[in-house]
């Protein structure tokens, strides 16, 4: 029997040192184990991580920076082995992504590394040097679960790293989306899941803008996922995406001036 917890969160009701459940059944759970920098000032862009646990096995997808590791860790720890984990999923290569890496791995070498296969010669510049890599093609690839679902990998080119990555959880329906979908802004309260959707496109927007490739680049991915049962969008930074909100987001993403066609609008 299975629980889609993601539903019927409420962010008044959530603590951010807590790992969050967002799906459960007997054997496929997926919890949110990100950090929310504590300070006067916070952070615009916070790192949201994610453990999904198939029949005993381990998936983390964004693993995050350095200083995001310690609070990660301990939140997987609280469900499952570290030494149970067996993929580590990463959408692009940048550090607030890839960073944490060695510290994985020191705990578990056997862990294996699924990126793009743009980025598998420069991971060893995070000092990773001996790890197990499953680089993903341009045409994508499926890794299958113990419990009999699948994880998509499907490439999302200049979205905005050249080599980029989404993955799609057949069980949930959920989409960890890395960037695509991220917001920006500053606020001391802790909101996991979209309160305001006129204001949550305000976030988005600037940071869509100027990080996404180009409008072709986001059209041509909204229509390879338009297949897809996406029931939610779990981006890296901001809140997640639920019911008609994934469609709302596609149908506004797929359109949006951005990259080098916002910053030149004037070039054919």
């Amino acid at each position: 029997m299975s629980q889609g917890l993601l539903k019927t969160i409420d962010n008044r009701s959530l603590n951010a040192d807590d790992i969050i459940p967002l799906y459960e059944s007997d054997t496929h759970s997926i919890y949110w184990i990100g950090s929310v920098e504590k300070s006067e000032e916070p952070e615009e862009i916070e790192c949201n991580s994610y453990l999904l646990v198939d029949c005993g096995e381990a998936y983390i997808f964004e693993p995050g920076g350095l200083s995001h590791f310690q609070g990660a860790f301990d939140k997987v720890c609280q469900k499952i082995s570290p030494f149970e984990i067996s993929h580590i999923f990463m959408s692009h290569q940048d550090p607030d992504v890839c960073a944490s890496l060695p510290s994985w791995l020191q705990f578990n070498p056997d862990i294996n590394i699924v990126c793009s296969h743009l980025w598998q010669r420069f991971l060893p510049h995070y000092m990773v040097y001996h790890a197990q890599y499953l680089a993903m093609p341009d045409e994508g690839m499926t890794i299958n679960l113990k419990s009999g679902g699948k994880l998509h990998c499907i490439s999302a080119p200049y979205l905005h790293s050249p080599g980029n990555m989404v993955v799609f959880d057949s069980i949930s329906g959920f989409m960890f989306s890395g960037d695509i979908g991220a917001a920006s802004q500053k606020s001391n309260a802790f909101k996991l899941v979209i309160e305001d959707w006129s204001e949550h496109i305000k976030s988005m927007t600037g940071f869509h803008q100027r990080y996404m490739g180009s409008t072709k680049a986001a059209a041509a991915f909204t229509a390879s996922i338009s297949h897809l049962p996406i029931q939610a969008m779990l981006p890296q930074h901001g809140q997640i995406f639920r019911h008609t909100e994934v469609q709302a987001f596609l149908d506004w993403f797929s359109t949006l001036p951005c990259g080098v066609d916002f910053l030149y609008p004037d070039k054919e």
